[in-house]
């Protein structure tokens, strides 16, 4: 069973039964209509779903708030960021999957990219609409079509996501949504239909899927769990580092891969640091996501936040001390009070768990070899932000770091234009960027003598 729980409230919006095991001649014959159109005119049909996410953006974003909670304006800073999806792939797609000229021995030889077919899509609750897109242009301008599973705390988002496409005039089956059951998406995979999958969502989960996938010989891409450094060195320029350091942990009330968990901090300047952190944090507005005025809203479920809260009160008996603000929330929502844990030590919960929530972990570093060595110090391998003037010495940090991005003076951020992705439990493969756009095509070698 889907159900639309409003996290502020508790209220229950609405259920939805799950579906049955999908009809892929549906998919199929899209499929065969969809790979035949020129790439021009995938495009041009794209073109009309971004139109409908920008004429229904406030409805989108609302429906967003209502369903998982993050604050209002960034709900509607996520239909404009999804939009830019389509601005780069419509752009630059039709000269990423030309034919590449290669030379051999043949009197012609090149590179083609061709489609798979059917593609699968796991997509998590954080970002409801962005994930699915981030995935779902770049696989279908490259003339493939897609099957959604989403969230099950999200159904009303997958719906109109769905609806995006009809409402733009798209093939049924070009993009499809379903509620499936767990054994159902298994079935999915192992379907010989299916071509390829992606999922984004935890470590645990994604293990057991790539498993799935790679038992069938099937494509996929795993976007995982992060764990986040946030390398603050002697030197960085203090006001900007604290900014940078709430916007990339409070956005999406902490729940986001890519925002940052771990802050290593250069003793020289920890003192400073941290006293301007906590205020900045203790200053921070819980309330209702749909006020304009909320910072912080609540977490998605309640078991998620009750996670947070163990993992908060596991840190402090390890050593840590907590800084709360003095203007903690006291609805009946899934709201987790903002709090900046300090003396955090290593081993600690903070440091070796993914906290998905408004936490702010500090632990103080010598110098910048301790910081890399620290950081690595994770399963996990996304992303890292070092902050510091000597940048020259960040682009030296950046090689050592484990992880698939490194931001230098600014906060870890997925962009069309890049590839975005992780190593170590964190996952493989790449979304967005030509190297995502390039996940689900055949590489086919044409060789004429």
């Amino acid at each position: 069973m889907y159900a639309s729980i409003n996290p502020f409230n508790h209220q229950k919006i609405a259920d939805f039964p799950f579906h049955s095991y999908p009809d892929l001649t549906v998919s199929q014959n899209a499929f065969r209509f969809w790979k035949n159109l020129s790439l021009e005119e995938r495009g041009e049909q794209l073109k009309k779903v971004a139109a409908v996410l920008r004429k229904n953006k406030l409805q989108y974003a609302q429906l967003i708030t209502l369903e998982m909670g993050k604050p209002l304006r960034e709900a509607e800073y996520e239909i404009d960021k999804t939009i830019t999806a389509f601005d780069f792939y419509l752009a630059d797609a039709p000269q990423l999957l030309a034919h590449k000229g290669t030379k051999s021995n043949a009197s012609k030889s090149y590179v083609r990219h061709d489609p798979l077919g059917i593609i699968f899509s796991i997509m998590p609750w954080n970002f409801p609409f962005w994930q699915v897109f981030r995935f779902a242009v770049p696989t279908l301008i490259s003339g493939n079509v897609t099957i959604l599973k989403h969230a099950p705390n999200v159904p009303q988002c997958a719906a109109a996501i769905e609806d995006a496409f009809h409402e733009a005039g798209l093939l049924d089956g070009i993009f499809k949504n379903y509620y499936l059951c767990n054994e159902d998406a298994a079935k999915l995979i192992a379907d010989e239909q299916v071509r390829g999958l992606s999922f984004t969502g935890s470590d645990a989960t994604g293990s057991h899927l790539a498993s799935l996938a790679g038992k069938h010989i099937k494509k996929c891409v795993m976007e995982l769990g992060g764990n986040d450094a946030f390398i603050v060195l002697a030197d960085a320029e203090i006001e900007a580092t604290v900014a940078g350091a709430i916007k990339s942990r409070s956005i999406n009330t902490g729940q986001a891969c890519n925002g940052a968990k771990r802050f290593l901090v250069e003793e020289k300047i920890a003192a400073n640091f941290t006293k301007q952190l906590i205020a900045a944090v203790q200053q921070l507005k819980q309330g209702n996501p749909l006020d304009e005025g909320t910072q912080v809203g609540p977490l998605a479920r309640r078991d998620l936040a009750d996670k947070v809260e163990k993992q908060i009160q596991a840190t402090v008996q390890s050593g840590a001390t907590a800084h709360y603000g003095d203007n903690a929330f006291t609805g009946q929502g899934n709201f987790v009070t903002p709090v900046v844990l300090t003396n955090v030590n290593p081993k600690s919960t903070a440091f070796t768990e993914e906290i998905f929530g408004p936490v702010w972990s500090i632990a103080i570093v010598q110098n910048a070899n301790e910081a890399i060595y620290l950081a690595n110090q994770s399963q996990y391998g996304l992303a890292a932000s070092i902050w510091s003037k000597n940048t020259a010495l960040a682009e030296k940090m950046a090689a050592e770091l484990e992880t698939g991005n490194v931001f230098i003076n600014d906060i870890v951020k997925s962009d069309p234009r890049m590839p975005f992705g992780g190593i170590k439990q964190s996952g493989f493969g790449r979304e967005l960027g030509e190297e995502g756009l390039k996940e689900f095509v055949n590489i086919k070698t044409v060789y004429i003598k």
